[in-house]
């Protein structure tokens, strides 16, 4: 009985794989942790790391010449509040949409490059996100510090993406 019991649990198991593995992405376990990984890549993919300074002109002037606004997000190792803005506020869906079709999105590490962006960027703390305009100019009445939830993020986000 117990070794029939286990080929059927076995046999169960094999069955309930073979089932989470079809095409209805959204209805099963793995079509859902599918989904996940997309929206954790999506995360990823939005913001470009810079190291240098070259690099955050290259990405300016790419922003320039695909007419996007460019934000610069400044994080910390071991920030609490960077930590939340990137699980809380990047991860609204409503955020990475409007960052996705307006926005030319660049992060940097600040603890880790401080010594070559302090010149340009003297910080008072993190996280920090600068704007500038779709001509590259920085807009100074937008950049703020500190964190900001989802929903006022993607407010801001939405009114400066207005044309003018």
């Amino acid at each position: 009985m117990c070794k029939v019991l286990k080929w059927l649990i076995l046999f169960m198991g094999v069955v309930f794989i073979v089932a989470c593995s079809d095409s209805r992405e959204e209805k099963t376990p793995i079509g859902i942790m599918q989904k996940v990984k997309r929206v954790d890549n999506k995360n990823e993919s939005l913001f470009k790391e810079v190291t240098s300074l070259a690099k955050l002109e290259f990405f300016k002037m790419d922003a320039i010449v695909n007419k996007k606004i460019l934000m610069v997000y400044f994080y910390s190792d071991n920030c609490y509040y960077c930590e939340k803005m990137k699980k809380q506020t990047f991860t609204d869906f409503r955020v990475q949409e409007e960052l996705a079709e307006n926005y030319s999105a660049i992060r940097i590490n600040y603890s880790k490059y401080k010594k070559i962006f302090k010149l340009k960027f003297p910080l008072r703390a993190t996280p920090a996100i600068f704007i500038f305009d779709k001509e590259g100019n920085e807009i100074k009445d937008e950049s703020f510090y500190g964190y900001q939830g989802a929903e006022d993020f993607y407010h801001k986000l939405e009114l400066l993406a207005e044309p003018f």
